[in-house]
């Protein structure tokens, strides 16, 4: 329900599409992407991506867009490598 605290009961809700994540400009294979789902403790409808970087990206801020079923996020999303 919209507003309330994700629960933590397992499983965690999970995105139905494709997850996919650039960063960088080099695509994460799927096998990087270790978790797609709903972020525990926080809001319901709160999705956490974690992905391995990419060998070869930075250093400094680099670009990421996650998309899920084909659409893409916000533009202007970085993260700092170093």
């Amino acid at each position: 329900m919209d507003g309330l605290i994700s629960a933590n009961q397992l499983p965690l809700p999970a995105p139905i599409l494709p997850v996919t994540v650039t960063i960088g400009g080099k695509d994460v294979p799927a096998s990087d992407i270790i978790y797609a789902g709903e972020a525990p403790s926080i809001v319901s409808g709160v999705i956490q991506i974690d992905a391995k970087i990419p060998d070869g990206v930075g250093p400094g801020p680099v670009p990421v867009v996650i998309k899920i079923g084909g659409v893409p996020s916000q533009a202007n999303v970085t993260v700092s490598v170093r």
